[in-house]
């Protein structure tokens, strides 16, 4: 945080560098948001910027979609996906469509969930390979809804690729999927975690501005989803603040993050903090609030403190994601809290594997049910995929056990095979 605090501090006052860096007024991207067709909206008028963008998004997802089938020692080491000036028009784009979405966004099933994915663009290809992509041409984005729960960038040694790929989706298919901000979505974090190196290698003496641009527009990405009124999407956790699906409502963008908590810290700052950072405690034995070791600004909760939650706000499940484990999915709070990680072998420390949750509606019950789809350890070589200098090293992995290796930092702690969630 000092280090962000001293690098804005080098460009003028915080609000100066919002100003210089603000996202476009409403409307500077033209009219809704969207290409793709009935997923996204109607087409766009030739020559306008969205139609740029929709150019610029389908090429970014197509040429991945060729270039996952490929050997990949052939571009993994000089993968360029867009220009400056198309990645600052997709970013104001996307913010367009952002701006108007809730804090809390309502997202229809079925439903694709991933957890973190840390610039590890590896791994997203082989998972879109292997079940399907957010796609009309070879996937499912016509029956499909899918939600990402944050922590898009740093660790990884392609963040700034992770960036352009999703956001080119969320223009594409902006009421089929959904972005849903972490704690690494966050200048104070990504300065120093990879991501602002990652846009500077991209991007060159213009990098600066495209992490600027990229920040901005994080800021207006909401902080949770509630999937079929059922099941709420967070990355962190409820805290222990959170006590209604409204606290997560209707949070003025841009949403900022505050450094720290103090006396004057506001209900709503800690509900942002919170919803960010919070974890479960290690185990279902262990109940209430509890201190974290990720610092003052965050708690660890009970299983008792989940089940209270769901039963007042008639949930039936939380998603989260926010720590390595060890299968890429694990359960607490008897299977009302649901964690999910979606990058394997995490900075080459943990050999994890790596999850995304389904949601369907049972055909014959009514029931929403979960199903893990899972990425073994080994099945991606992840060799280049994580950065080989790390800021601080990686959390702990959190395991079924309630065990957990040494050190907790700053932040977020083969082949493929299916596997369903207990008694789903």
């Amino acid at each position: 945080a000092q280090q962000a605090a001293a690098h804005a501090a080098s460009r003028g006052s915080p609000s100066a560098t919002r100003g210089a860096y603000a996202p476009p007024p409403p409307g500077a991207c033209g009219g809704g948001g969207g290409g793709g067709g009935g997923a996204g909206g109607g087409g766009q008028l030739a020559g306008s910027p969205q139609a740029e963008a929709e150019v610029i998004a389908l090429r970014i997802v197509r040429r991945l979609m060729e270039l996952s089938n490929q050997e990949r020692s052939d571009w993994r080491y000089n993968l360029q996906l867009a220009t400056f000036d198309e990645a600052l028009l997709l970013c104001g784009c996307v913010v367009e469509i952002l701006r108007r979405e809730d804090s809390l966004v309502e997202v229809p099933l079925p439903c694709r969930v991933y957890g973190d994915i840390h610039g590890q663009l590896l791994d997203l290809l082989e998972f879109f390979n292997a079940f399907a992509w957010p796609d009309k041409r070879r996937g499912d984005i016509w029956s499909m809804s899918y939600v990402f729960l944050g922590d898009f960038v740093d660790r990884g040694a392609y963040s700034c690729d992770v960036v352009l790929l999703l956001f080119s989706l969320k223009f594409l298919y902006p009421r089929k999927v959904f972005l849903v901000r972490g704690n690494h979505e966050d200048r104070l974090m990504n300065i120093n975690y990879g991501f602002h190196e990652s846009c500077t290698r991209k991007f060159a003496a213009e990098g600066e501005f495209i992490w600027e641009r990229m920040n901005d527009v994080f800021e207006f990405l909401p902080i949770a989803a509630l999937v079929d009124s059922t099941i709420l999407c967070i990355h962190g956790g409820i805290g222990d603040c959170i006590d209604t699906l409204d606290d997560l409502r209707g949070i003025p963008k841009p949403i900022q993050v505050v450094g720290e908590i103090n006396s004057s810290t506001t209900r709503q700052d800690r509900i942002i903090l919170h919803a960010l950072w919070s974890d479960p405690t290690d185990n279902d034995q262990v109940l209430g609030v509890h201190s974290s070791p990720r610092g003052k600004n965050t708690c660890r909760f009970g299983p008792d403190r989940v089940q209270d939650f769901n039963r007042r706000n008639g949930l039936k499940l939380i998603i989260r994601a926010h720590e390595c484990v060890q299968h890429g999915y694990e359960y607490f709070a008897s299977g009302q809290l649901l964690t999910v990680f979606s990058a394997t072998n995490y900075c080459n420390e943990h050999n994890n594997d790596g999850a995304m949750v389904i949601l369907v509606r049972d055909e014959w019950t009514g029931e929403v049910k979960e199903h893990a789809q899972v990425i073994k350890s080994g099945a991606v070589d992840t060799s280049y995929g994580w950065n080989d200098q790390q800021f601080r090293a990686p959390s702990p992995m959190r395991r079924a056990d309630g065990s957990r290796g040494a050190g907790v930092d700053a932040g977020p702690p083969g082949g493929w095979a299916f596997g369903s969630a207990p008694g789903s």
